[in-house]
């Protein structure tokens, strides 16, 4: 029933991904598309302006998709800490032994990773593998550990303590039971090494989708940016609605929230989200239900996704106008939406009988 829920959230977000001005589905002569299931989620691939079923399937471009997904699949098991043999689990299975040699966008991956990790002072926070795989929300045996347990895990979660060795391409976890855990990041390099790929071979439009995030090529025929539907955080009220669009021309446009991923303790009747706060060990406690960024890469749009997310409403808000490469929409618990000031006069409104536009 949970892949169900993903497959036709993910659906909505495809059909309604690109807007006219009368929120009708822009119009495209030609597209060459593919959907599959990788990094738990669906991605969905959209070139526009080649034609791969006609008489000009000879197009060069037309095996793009194919190298797409071949890369995807390769960097999502060199990336997963899931799979025995991928590069990141045996960085962890190494960690307090020895160094591990990694493949160059691997180290470029952890490298962003890490520097944000410290920038952030652990607001967002690379090495919290311990704490994530201790709680395993979303996945099998999710459970909410006892509070001496979280306890004894918060010292491993050290992002100073990952030593970084560009010259030999290696990663080093310098205390055992130490882990890296690069899901907050991960999808959106992932989405901008795809971007490279096509846009490196000619590609000038198109869409790449993965779950909650969408990285954008170029924009629509008549110059105009894409628009980007934002599902409703409450979907058991208005299951697969859109609260309303963002604009994104050459820009990544991310969204996360406690909503998504989330799990019912049945001993302390707690419900426990997936954004952890690893200076306390549990899901931070903020105001926030649903986050957008949109920055200018899928890496950047998730790192600041997760460091505004912690910060709330209030002093999120203050922390994107400092930081002008970024925009931000937060909704609240009682279904308020706050724009930051490049998106006030961009974001257009669905749900305008549900959802109020305030100033925080």
């Amino acid at each position: 029933m949970k892949k169900i829920g993903l497959l036709l959230g993910f659906i909505i977000l495809v059909l309604t991904g690109c807007f006219g001005d009368d929120h009708s589905p822009a119009t495209t002569n030609l597209e060459h598309s593919r959907i599959e299931i990788s990094m738990n989620t669906l991605i969905h691939i959209r070139i526009f302006d080649i034609e791969c079923n006609g008489a000009n399937s000879n197009d060069e471009r037309c095996g793009l998709l194919d190298e797409a997904f071949e890369l995807i699949f390769d960097l999502e098991h060199r990336w997963t800490v899931n799979d025995v043999g991928g590069e990141v689990e045996q960085i962890n299975e190494m960690a307090g032994i020895e160094p591990v040699v990694v493949e160059e966008n691997t180290f470029h991956l952890i490298e962003q990773a890490i520097y944000y990790s410290i920038y952030s002072d652990r607001l967002f926070n690379a090495a919290i593998g311990p704490l994530t795989s201790m709680w395993n929300i979303s996945m099998d045996g999710a459970r909410r550990p006892s509070d001496d347990e979280i306890a004894a895990v918060l010292t491993l979660l050290d992002p100073t303590r990952v030593v970084l060795d560009s010259e030999a391409s290696t990663v080093f976890l310098e205390k055992e039971g130490m882990r890296l855990d690069l899901g907050a990041i991960a999808k959106g390099y992932m989405a901008d090494l795809v971007a490279e790929l096509l846009t490196s071979n000619g590609v000038d439009r198109a869409l790449l989708i993965v779950g909650g995030e969408v990285v954008a090529i170029g924009g629509r025929p008549d110059g105009t940016p894409f628009r980007v539907g934002i599902l409703t955080p409450f979907p058991e009220e208005h299951s697969g609605d859109l609260v309303g669009t963002l604009p994104a021309y050459n820009q990544a446009v991310i969204t996360s929230g406690t909503y998504n991923r989330s799990f019912a303790d049945q001993e302390t009747r707690m419900i426990y989200h997936h954004i952890f706060d690893s200076r306390t060990g549990f899901p931070f406690d903020t105001d926030i239900v649903s986050m957008t960024v949109v920055a200018d890469t899928g890496l950047l749009g998730e790192v600041y996704t997760t460091i505004v997310f912690a910060l709330g409403i209030e002093e999120g808000m203050a922390y994107v106008e400092a930081h002008p490469t970024i925009e931000a929409m937060f909704i609240s618990k009682d279904n308020g939406i706050y724009l930051s000031s490049g998106l006030q006069d961009r974001f257009e409104l669905i749900l305008d009988d549900e959802f109020e536009i305030r100033t925080p």
